[in-house]
């Protein structure tokens, strides 16, 4: 396991009852896991009463294009903190203020299995999915270093300003962003058995203890602009490999087998939250802006069936994709596919789950339904039935 130095580099309805079995083996290749009988898991349920604890974990892309994406992401951080404090949205919804808040963030930088690759400094693992203590102290008023998660109460005043800091992480990280996985690292428990690179375990209970508590409304936020790449295999990264040969920019879209399947994904975080309305998952990515209408409803057949969100390689550059999305002045997207899979598998166990889209400089109404999808699932029933 790498040193802990490396941190340098409406309420919504479930369709179960708080807690079932299933794991990353029941699900499908789709990520898709099968809904367990209500009943029989109403009966064996042990649910848990509302909660004023929430932790929210921000996944920010820290490749080279994500520059003007994590400003206008700064931009809303203090709207957001101010929502969940004061119980006030932007639009002037009401609700009652969260009290008991964990802020913090990880980047998409998990390294490239040893391999050296350009861009990615840290070829082993990366940022590994550490709560960044880091802050940018090229902008006013921000520090160099602050606590690996900020508090509500305890931040005061300056809660919203220090986490904007820390929020942006810069653009020069590994350009194989791995959303996914950084995330589940980041808080899976090294005790859970899950095995992550090189035989290592989660940081849940170790490095990012304290985060992430037992009661607590989980509140993932993903921000990036290309699909995710949590490598099985890390091989794909060996410039020299037979087994994954061609351009190494495009080997995650030509060997999707060497990729951890997004049913890791979808029940790891499952895992996390017993009771799925207290998991909330937002998405802001790729996916082209008329295909959002509501972030809080996304309908994800319509997305996930768009041509638009299909990979297809650029007939005028064979080393790229087809952008999802293209705004002058915002750069480009692609599409999302495996993110979005995450999230409707995700919906269908009875979490929230909030999608947007990068291709807009104003993201607040993706942030103001995931404030508000956070707030709601505080006040979840004791049980849920269909």
């Amino acid at each position: 396991m790498p040193p802990s130095i490396r941190r340098l580099a409406p309420v919504a309805l479930a369709l179960f009852a708080c807690s079932n079995s299933h794991t990353a083996a029941d699900a499908g290749a789709d990520g898709r896991v099968p809904l367990p009988d209500a009943r029989a898991a109403l009966d064996a349920a042990a649910c848990s009463p509302s909660t004023q604890a929430v932790d929210l974990l921000f996944v920010v892309d820290n490749s080279g294009s994500m520059g003007e994406e994590q400003a206008s992401l700064a931009e809303q951080i203090p709207a957001i903190v101010r929502a969940l404090t004061t119980g006030v949205t932007p639009s002037g919804e009401r609700f009652s203020p969260v009290t008991d808040l964990h802020l913090g963030v990880v980047d998409t930088d998990m390294g490239t299995g040893g391999f050296a690759v350009p861009t990615c400094a840290d070829s082993d693992f990366g940022d590994d999915g550490l709560l960044r203590f880091v802050g940018d102290s090229s902008s006013p008023g921000c520090r160099s270093t602050y606590p690996p998660f900020l508090t509500f109460p305890g931040g005061g005043d300056a809660l919203a300003a220090d986490f904007a800091c820390v929020a942006r992480v810069g653009t020069d990280g590994c350009g194989f962003e791995q959303p996914l996985e950084a995330a589940l690292k980041a808080l899976t428990p090294e005790s859970s058995g899950t095995i992550f690179h090189a035989g290592s375990g989660g940081h849940g209970d170790a490095e990012n203890a304290g985060f992430l508590r037992d009661d607590s409304v989980l509140g993932l936020f993903l921000l990036t602009d290309e699909d995710d790449c949590s490598v099985a295999d890390p091989s794909l990264f060996d410039f020299g490999s037979t087994s994954y040969p061609g351009d190494l920019n495009m080997r995650c879209h030509d060997y999707p087998e060497a990729l951890h399947p997004v049913g890791r994904y979808a029940s790891g975080f499952r895992q996390l939250r017993p009771n799925p309305a207290r998991l909330v998952l937002g998405i802001v990515a790729g996916v082209p802006i008329d295909l959002v209408g509501d972030p809080a409803a996304p309908d994800f057949a319509s997305i996930l069936g768009d041509a638009r969100m299909q990979e297809r390689i650029d007939p005028t550059d064979p080393l790229r994709l087809v952008p999802s999305c293209d705004v002058p002045g915002r750069g480009l997207a692609f599409p999302p596919g495996r993110l979005v899979g995450v999230g409707r598998s995700l919906a269908d166990m009875g979490a929230g789950v909030v999608v947007g889209s990068i291709c807009q400089a104003d993201l607040s109404a993706e942030l103001g339904a995931f404030v508000r999808r956070v707030a709601d699932a505080r006040e979840t029933p004791r049980c849920f039935t269909r």
